[in-house]
């Protein structure tokens, strides 16, 4: 599985990105089944497996591998064969095949002494490190007769009645955040069973799974059917910004005025900057310049989108690690430096850490993976090259969301850097991807990340360790310019 999240931003509410490729408006996002791999940058907790390679799409023929392999705490089942790897999703008797949900496997580790097999991918790099809670698998004897069926094939068809039956009951068994949620799932789910047993379309399902859902809150809960797609994320700016487009009166659509007004925010950050300074790399993702010349500044737009095509994965990386390496050299000279990532929505964690890599100053734990079925799993970020040394002021808000997150749990277990702003958005979970019949797809939540301390923010977000309002009402698109230019003159006073 590739790690996708969720990329969120005041300009796409939601979009996701998906394999390196930005799909808006569509639920596949950091889906979450297998591993995320970067091989230098973070460590592997001690003692862990050796990886191996295989293609998936070609001869399986590895020792002990063929068979057919379940992971109760996730509902996939993986079989291998001489000729190819098929993999299924299980919900006691329903059993559906995938056909793209789930990215291939195409690495993994079989301890046979505890009869185990854990399945990953290969993402940046080619040396496996994971960078989430890994997925086991434990042999069962063969596929149950609802996944060898011809009913199991995606383009199955069944009632809106049933349909709601099954979608909720995978939030039962998988979902892992209502406490945390605030929501009494099992009451909810009560109140919306009568409406459900009357269903006549599929279009009117998808809309009670929609005003089922909405009050979770939750950015990584997501349902698309036939072209539309809803999104559980409930952010107050996006309110604000709405109210503010009504009150206008405006005859620009509000699905052009949101995006406008994010370009305007980008863009008031410019005039703080020396001439001449700035400077863009990744395909945009990342653009740095100075301030008085002693103050650098580094705006990190996405975790996701390295190169303006749709590149692989290395040449994404490459893209990325290049344009890294030419703002640290632009930067050298600067004793201060403030990374904004308050417009950032996420992307993938693989992003994360190598940019957290360029900001350590030594190795050290960063954050922890942990997921029903799986081993807690502890991330380390080693820095590249010299240690940072020099003070770092970290900028939030609360569109920082998901992989963005990831990457401040990352910077805040650095002794120099210093998180400022606003709380962000508490969407942190990796996504479980889904599909059904009838063509419904549903992403959730249900591996939690925590910090070096063991600290979860799930729900409720990560607090800055000073609060600085960055987009208030009486100034709304210049708030976070002033922010910053407020920050470069006055540094931790």
């Amino acid at each position: 599985m590739t790690t996708s999240r969720c990329n969120y931003g005041p300009d796409r509410w939601p979009s996701f990105e998906y394999d390196g490729f930005l799909v808006r408006r569509i639920m596949l996002s950091r889906t979450v089944v297998i591993c995320l791999f970067i091989g230098a940058l973070g460590g592997c907790a001690a003692r862990a497996p050796e990886w191996q390679a295989f293609d998936p799409g070609g001869k399986v023929d590895r020792p002990g591998l063929q068979g057919v392999w379940e992971n109760p705490a996730t509902g996939h089942l993986v079989q291998f064969t001489s000729f190819r790897t098929d993999v299924f999703h299980r919900l006691d008797d329903f059993c559906i095949r995938d056909t793209g949900v789930v990215p291939p496997y195409s690495l993994y580790h079989l301890d046979a002494r505890r009869g185990e097999l854990s399945l990953h991918y290969y993402d940046y790099r080619s040396r496996a490190s994971l960078l989430q809670a890994p997925l086991v698998f434990r042999r069962v004897s063969a596929l149950s007769e609802t996944c060898a069926s011809e009913e199991a094939g995606t383009g199955s068809r069944a009632a809106p009645s049933q349909l709601y039956e099954l979608i909720t009951r995978t939030f039962d068994r998988f979902y892992r955040f209502f406490a945390v949620r605030e929501l009494d799932w099992a009451a909810r789910k009560a109140r919306f069973d009568e409406r459900a047993r009357v269903l006549q379309t599929d279009e009117q399902l998808f809309d009670l799974l929609a005003e089922m859902l909405e009050p979770l809150g939750d950015g990584h809960v997501n349902v698309t059917w036939s072209g539309r797609a809803f999104n559980a994320a409930a952010p107050k700016l996006r309110t604000r910004l709405r109210n503010v487009w009504a009150a206008a009166r405006t005859t620009v659509s509000e699905g052009d005025f949101v995006p406008a007004w994010h370009r305007a925010v980008l863009e008031s950050i410019y005039p703080a900057l020396d001439p001449d300074s700035r400077r863009s790399g990744a395909a945009g993702a990342l653009e740095w310049g100075t301030i008085a010349d002693t103050v650098g500044y580094v705006r990190i737009n996405r975790f996701s989108g390295f190169t303006s095509a749709n590149a692989t994965r290395p040449v994404q990386y490459d893209s990325l690690a290049a344009a890294l390496s030419q703002m640290r050299k632009d930067l050298m000279p600067s004793t201060l430096l403030i990374v904004d990532v308050a417009l950032n929505g996420g992307g993938s964690d693989a992003a994360a850490q190598l940019i957290a890599g360029y900001f350590a100053d030594i190795r050290r734990p960063v954050l922890r993976y942990e997921a029903e079925g799986s081993p807690s799993h502890t991330i380390f970020v080693a820095p590249v090259e010299a240690g940072e040394r020099r003070p770092v002021l970290l900028v939030t808000s609360e569109v920082t969301a998901s992989a963005a997150e990831a990457f401040v749990l990352m910077m805040r277990a650095f002794p120099h850097v210093t998180h400022l702003g606003e709380r962000t958005r508490g969407d942190l979970s990796s996504l479980l991807p889904k599909p059904f019949p009838n063509g419904f797809r549903v992403t959730l939540a249900y591996q939690r990340v925590l910090d070096d301390e063991g600290v979860s923010y799930e729900g409720v977000g990560i607090p800055p360790e000073r609060m600085i309002e960055l987009f208030p009402d009486t100034n709304l698109t210049a708030g976070l310019a002033t922010a910053v230019a407020g920050l470069a003159r006055r540094g931790l006073r």
